[in-house]
Order: C-alpha cells, then sequence, then structure tokens
C-alpha cells in the first residue's frame, strides 16, 4: 500500500475544499486505528501544521513511518544555526513522542541557496549521522526548484505535486532520472486541496476561469467516472511513485480513498496531457 496519511487537517483548518475545519482528536484515533488494519504504515507530517505533531506524539505511531518537514524561513540571520536547527529537531522528536523520524524533509527549497543553504545542508547531514531521522529531502513545487536542489545536493527523499492537473514530472523521463539517483518519490496535491473532487458548481469562483476544470468535470460526467476513483487512477499509473500522499478530512473519507485506491481502473487520461500546471496553493 503506497498510501500516506497526510496530516495538515489534523492540526489546522487547511485545503481550500475543506468545509469541516480541524480533525477531531476521536477522528484521528480512527483514522489511525483504521490504516494499522489495512496496511498503511506512512504519515506526512509537517512543524508547520499547527498542532498536528503533538495530536500525532498523543497516539500509538509505532508501526508508522512518519515522514516531517522542517523550515527556518527568515531565520537565516541567527548567530548559532546549529543550536537553532537541533533545538527544532528535538522539539518535532518529543512532539511526536518518538526517538527516531523516517524522513525529514525541507519545508522550503529557498532556504538551500546561498552560503546560509550549505551550512543548513550540512547541520543537516551531522544529524542524520547521529540517527536523528534516516532520510533528508525537501518539498518542491517545480522542476525548475528541484533542478537547483540536486545539482547542489545529495537528497533521499523528494515530496513533490502530481496530478492531473500538473503532469510536469511526467515530462522526458523526469520521475525515472530521479530513481536513478536513488530520490525516493513522494506525490502530494493528488487531489488538489479537494478542487478536482468539486462539482464544476461548486468550486470558488476564481477556478471556474481556469478551462481546466470545466475540461475535466465534463470528462467526468460524460464518461460516468467518479472523480476520487479517477484523480487516484491518475497518480497509480505513474511509475517510479513509493508514496501517495492523501490529505483526510474524517475517517469516512478515508474509507472511500482507500476503496478507491483498491481499484485497478484504466482510464484515459490523454486529453489531459497539456494540462495547465496550475499556481502555488498558497497562493490561492
Amino acid at each position: 500500500m503506497k498510501l500516506s496519511i497526510g496530516t495538515a487537517q489534523f492540526g489546522m483548518n487547511y485545503g481550500i475544499c475543506n468545509t469541516q475545519g480541524i480533525v477531531s482528536i476521536k477522528e484521528v484515533r480512527k483514522i489511525i486505528k483504521y490504516c494499522n488494519s489495512r496496511n498503511i504504515h506512512s504519515i506526512d507530517t509537517a512543524q508547520g501544521y499547527g498542532k498536528s505533531h503533538k495530536i500525532l506524539g498523543s497516539l500509538n505511531l509505532d508501526n508508522f513511518q512518519i515522514t516531517t518537514k522542517i523550515s527556518i524561513t527568515k531565520k537565516n540571520k541567527i548567530k548559532n544555526l546549529e543550536n537553532f536547527v537541533i533545538s527544532k529537531i528535538e522539539k518535532t522528536l518529543d512532539d511526536l513522542n518518538v526517538n527516531q523520524i523516517y524522513a525529514l524533509l525541507i519545508h522550503d527549497a529557498s532556504e538551500l541557496r546561498g552560503k546560509f543553504g550549505l551550512s543548513f545542508y550540512n547541520i543537516l547531514q551531522n544529524l542524520k549521522k547521529k540517527k536523528k531521522f534516516l532520510k533528508l529531502g525537501v518539498s518542491i513545487y517545480s522542476k525548475k526548484e528541484l533542478d537547483f536542489i540536486i545539482r547542489k545536493y545529495k537528497i533521499d527523499v523528494v515530496n513533490l505535486p502530481l496530478s492531473v492537473a500538473n503532469q510536469e514530472f511526467f515530462e522526458n523521463s523526469y520521475l525515472k532520472k530521479l530513481k536513478k539517483k536513488k530520490i525516493e518519490i513522494h506525490a502530494r496535491s493528488i487531489f488538489l486541496q479537494g478542487l478536482l473532487l468539486s462539482k464544476y458548481n461548486r468550486l470558488p469562483k476564481k477556478f471556474k476561469k481556469n478551462k481546466f476544470f470545466l475540461e475535466w468535470n465534463e470528462w467526468i460526467q460524460m464518461n460516468n467516472y467518479n472523480p476520487l476513483d479517477a484523480s487516484i487512477a491518475f497518480v497509480k499509473k505513474a511509475k517510479y511513485i513509493d508514496k501517495i500522499i492523501v490529505g483526510v478530512d474524517n475517517f469516512d473519507q478515508l474509507k472511500m480513498i482507500v476503496k478507491a485506491y483498491k481499484k485497478n481502473l484504466r482510464l484515459n487520461f490523454k486529453k489531459f496531457n497539456q494540462s495547465l500546471i496550475l499556481k502555488r496553493p498558497f497562493k490561492w
């Protein structure tokens, strides 16, 4: 099972289509218990996800690989960067109630630029050697960002956006090239914060102006497809993906996602080969 549970909704009101707010601790417990019973043993979280770390730390996560993210934005002038980073990692381990993290990702790729970036990277590599985490990686938005990273640094993991609406990383066998470099690939934003699952008339007004969503909804209706099934089928057909991150607003939603994941659908997505790459979510 390649599914990994995205936890932004566990600690903050996240998602442009999220109408339910933060997931309750009771619901989170049900989600984790269900994951254990369905061979889902991967969790994706971040320091910036509100109370997500502490919520997760209150549960038994012994069977899970935890991937989290660190950000030190606007801290590039601090006097003792090493102490600052170490304190951030120790707080993460303490909040999650674990001795080691599976993968630590740099949340903002721009923090790896210049002399500051090199120092930051070297500090993290030393912490990796001390077994604070097993793998070091980066979360990126574009191929341009990732190209810069892999020219300058050796990374173990990349977290990247991948969906029928964002096919940039399918071009020129790019994912295959990453695997040749032994980089683990985690795909996120496969539902575009729920936009791909929404009916056209329920989309936020600014997205109705985007031709892609009109074509996507027409294609779904014409073929009588379930948008959840189609969104997952698209990512499942991609070779070289190690983890597929899915954010969930509630327990029932997770059950539907698992059901859709288990289907072996072969859909023709050629219509969307030239899909417009949408703007970064934080600019929505």
